[in-house]
């Protein structure tokens, strides 16, 4: 028996509010968390940024209303040389480029690309050197470092960029009388202890299924892919099935989608948002599936699948999801309903889940019965609807052990 936790108590991040002039809120700056709560530790800062985004848009926290603001959160070179992070919608987020940021004409091509694209960029700790001057057409946002850069010394070149319609934001506004006087000298937005110190976010932690997101990665590589072979490639994977539904119910993807199959999911989301997910998830993939229970699930959701097919095709795609998704909880170890609130999935599959209702939950509830061989429960079947379920559970055994040797 798992005991599930009722707490999610994973340390996913940090996140500091960035207030307006009134102090009330414009927005959050994210900030990695590792091992130590109080301040950002990492050697890697494109695995810190990457593990920020999956924490952000697949793992499980409390943050969901807050997040209808906009973030604010740190890209490296080689991200912003990637599509791996542009899964998120650009109108939730601003990329900010530090001013250590190596420039380069590939640098350039890539900000040029991704503003015309939609994104919003802002340009961390600014301070006034004349080699950042070419990024400026591209940029949204000027932060400015009000302890290691004094507004006050540099009230020429700020009065420029208002002139020229930059949005100013003070960083590290430590009392009463810096943010008085940033606001004096017109900057709209601020950052810091003075206002509010970062608050840590957790949640539970969603592990990435590697070989699932590597296989789906390469597969991707073909254009000639279809969707059917994509839909297939995920739906072998509950964790894999779990994260895309998780990014289509995350509000930082500006998507508000209810799903009734992987199919569907994957149609809507699309095959490139679905290759930079897989690329994001990749990065930081850090342990494999329970080959017991995954192929337990797999049974279960072809099960369901084939008993739809035998009196509501319709259906069928629908209840492989049902049964997928009907062991989410021991895959994650969390509670099923804390798990399935997080997901696209539509209402009458979540009822079949929690509460084996409708026709959806019939099939589960038949192929659960046949599992756990509770008899009991199936004893109103005739001979032809038993012989059905029998055989129908046999095929999926095989089929699930099909799908193991080719995942493993």
């Amino acid at each position: 028996m798992i005991n599930f936790p009722t707490v999610l108590d994973d340390l996913m991040m940090a996140q500091q509010p960035i207030l307006k002039r009134n102090k009330e809120i414009f927005g959050y700056e994210l900030l990695f968390r590792g091992m130590d709560a109080q301040k950002a530790q990492f050697s890697d800062g494109e695995l810190a940024t990457s593990q920020v985004l999956v924490n952000l848009c697949i793992g499980i926290t409390k943050i969901e209303s807050q997040l209808r603001k906009p973030f604010f959160v740190n890209m490296t070179t080689e991200l912003m040389l990637s599509d791996a992070f542009f899964p998120i919608d650009h109108d939730t987020v601003y990329i900010e480029i530090l001013e250590s940021q190596r420039l380069t004409p590939e640098f350039y091509q890539a900000v040029e690309k991704w503003r015309a694209a939609g994104y919003r960029f802002a340009l961390d700790d600014y301070q006034f050197e004349a080699a950042y001057e070419a990024l400026l057409p591209w940029v949204s946002i000027v932060k400015i470092d009000v302890l290691t850069t004094p507004p006050e010394k540099y009230m020429t070149e700020i009065a420029s960029l208002k002139r020229r319609g930059m949005v100013l934001l003070a960083e590290k506004v430590e009392n009463e009388a810096m943010f008085e006087l940033c606001k004096k000298l017109g900057f709209d937005l601020f950052q810091g202890y003075f206002l509010q110190r970062p608050e840590l976010i957790k949640g539970k932690k969603i592990d990435s299924a590697t070989h699932g997101a590597i296989e789906l990665v390469n597969a991707l590589q073909n254009k000639d892919i279809s969707i059917d072979e994509i839909s297939h490639l995920v739906a072998k994977n509950p964790k894999l099935s779990y994260q895309l539904l998780r990014i289509l119910n995350s509000p930082v993807c500006g998507i508000t989608k209810k799903v009734v199959s992987i199919k569907e999911a994957v149609i809507f989301l699309g095959l490139v948002k679905l290759k930079r997910w897989a690329l994001l998830i990749t990065l930081t993939s850090s342990t494999s599936q329970p080959n017991a229970l995954l192929k337990v699930l797999l049974t279960r959701a072809r099960c369901c699948q084939l008993l739809a097919e035998k009196n509501q095709a319709s259906l069928s795609e629908s209840a492989f999801m049902v049964g997928l998704m009907s062991g989410i909880d021991a895959v994650f170890n969390v509670e099923k309903q804390v798990i399935l609130e997080q997901t696209a999935l539509e209402n009458d599959a979540l009822a079949a889940i929690l509460h084996q209702s409708g026709d959806l939950g019939h099939y589960l509830t038949l192929t659960l019965s046949c599992e756990d061989q509770q008899w009991q429960n199936i004893e109103t079947l005739n001979k032809t609807q038993l012989s059905e379920l029998n055989r129908a559970f046999l095929d999926a055994m095989l089929w699930s052990e099909e799908v193991m040797q080719s995942i493993y």
